[in-house]
């Protein structure tokens, strides 16, 4: 009988932190959402975002441009443009530090930021890296769009 009991003892003290109930995590904090000026509708994934890509998300709406998605390490291929005219790719501008970010734009005119590493600590490194992007994005999004729709090249 004792050995039962000690074996029910240790057994106890064995499951019982498994069993222990945790807490449940803090809900998620809900994005920001802004109008802009031009009555467009722009989200921020995180706390902040909005105000270091907020400004050039219309430009890249007036473009036509659908996605930008920056990944760093993937060399020549880092920067992803997706736009109605074709997708283009192109590295890391130089004297730029590669962080990760998503600008995506929906069909009603609104957009859609997300940086995963985004933090009040690197706001300078993503806004130079979103000041950047963008006009590259812009100009090749046009290149493409003039390619598409008149044969010519950027310029002719």
């Amino acid at each position: 009988m004792r050995k039962l009991h000690l074996a029910l003892l240790a057994a106890a003290v064995i499951t019982g932190p498994a069993l222990a109930q945790t807490p449940a995590p803090a809900p998620a904090k809900a994005p920001a959402t802004t109008t802009t000026a031009a009555g467009t509708t722009v989200k921020a994934v995180q706390p902040g975002l909005f105000e270091v890509a907020g400004p050039r998300v219309n430009e890249v709406i007036a473009v036509g441009i659908e996605k930008i998605t920056a990944t760093p390490g993937k060399g020549g291929r880092s920067i992803h443009v997706q736009s109605p005219w074709g997708d283009s790719y192109y590295g890391w501008p130089k004297n730029v530090k590669p962080v990760p970010f998503t600008i995506e734009t929906g069909k009603a005119g609104g957009a859609t930021i997300s940086a995963p590493g985004f933090t009040e600590a690197n706001k300078a490194d993503y806004k130079a890296a979103i000041e950047s992007i963008v006009p590259q994005a812009i100009f090749f999004t046009k290149a493409s769009r003039n390619w598409r729709e008149t044969g010519a090249p950027a310029g002719n």
